[in-house]
């Protein structure tokens, strides 16, 4: 999500992001941007006044004022300089997040149950005595390098990656990272900062940890956070599921049907009457 994409922060403060359940459950949620590509980086676009970087960076100053969530960086928000971002986010819960014991790294088509979420790190936390050494996630499905594959933002050049295989990584619309691992992993990436891998996921939660020496350092939930299943309705609002990355083709609202669903599950009042028009 880039410093444009006010629609989706809205609609994560309004739905599982919305600090009427997030104070209950000890969440707090923050939007890490950068700044708008520049114009001559989007000049080849039609653009409205509504989309040229001075009114989106205007936009968020107010959106900010209002929210007090965003925490706003000076680099180009854009898909390659996710690593940064992420990186970003790091230093801030460094600084800011002390007294924190687990840290959510999530996109924004992502919807979270932070109600059994909170259950699941509180049992964890019990069957674990407090011990907190592993990534949350979903473990990726293949760790083969990308040479010529059709999607081209997953490309890898032998310059920038000689290896055939990456190391075991988390999925990346989802992991949880807990606070006493974030130290190691952001002094780790400004050690190697002209370094940083173009691809966030497997940065962060692989290579870093493979260059820390760190072994079997990723627990797979991959049960609670499944890939986009098309029963998604009532997997996740009825069952145990924790995180869910939403499909567009699941249509419009799709995130809103999900959450009143899981608010029903829980014997909850859905307190938002907005009718959304987005996934």
């Amino acid at each position: 999500m880039g410093p444009g994409g006010v629609k989706e922060r809205d609609r994560i403060r309004r739905l599982w992001g919305n600090t009427h359940w997030t104070n209950r459950t000890g969440f707090k949620t923050v939007f890490v941007l950068g700044i708008p590509p520049s114009e001559n980086t989007t000049a080849n676009l039609i653009q409205s006044e509504k989309t040229t970087p001075n009114f989106i960076n205007s936009r968020v100053r107010w959106e900010s004022e209002q929210h007090r969530d965003i925490i706003q960086l000076d680099f180009e928000d854009t898909y390659y300089n996710l690593t940064l971002k992420t990186l970003c986010g790091l230093h801030w819960v460094r600084n800011y997040c002390r007294s924190a014991t687990w840290v959510l790294k999530s996109d924004a088509d992502v919807v979270v149950n932070i109600f059994e979420l909170t259950k699941f790190l509180h049992h964890y936390d019990l069957d674990h005595n407090n011990t907190r050494t592993k990534l949350l996630c979903r473990v990726a499905p293949s760790n083969v390098v990308c040479r010529g594959c059709r999607f081209v933002k997953w490309r890898v050049s032998h310059q920038e990656y000689p290896r055939k295989r990456y190391p075991p990584y988390c999925y990346g619309p989802g992991y949880i990272i807990p606070r006493n691992l974030v130290d190691p992993l952001y002094e780790a990436a400004i050690t190697n900062l002209t370094h940083l891998f173009k691809l966030e996921d497997i940065y962060f939660t692989g290579m870093i940890p493979q260059s820390l020496g760190w072994k079997k350092h990723i627990q797979n939930i991959g049960r609670r956070f499944p890939w986009r299943p098309h029963t998604w309705m009532d997997s996740f609002a009825l069952g145990d599921l924790m995180i869910l990355e939403l499909d567009r083709t699941m249509g419009h609202g799709a995130s809103a049907l999900v959450w009143s669903n899981i608010l029903k599950h829980q014997g909850l009042v859905n307190i938002d009457n907005h009718t959304y028009t987005g996934t």
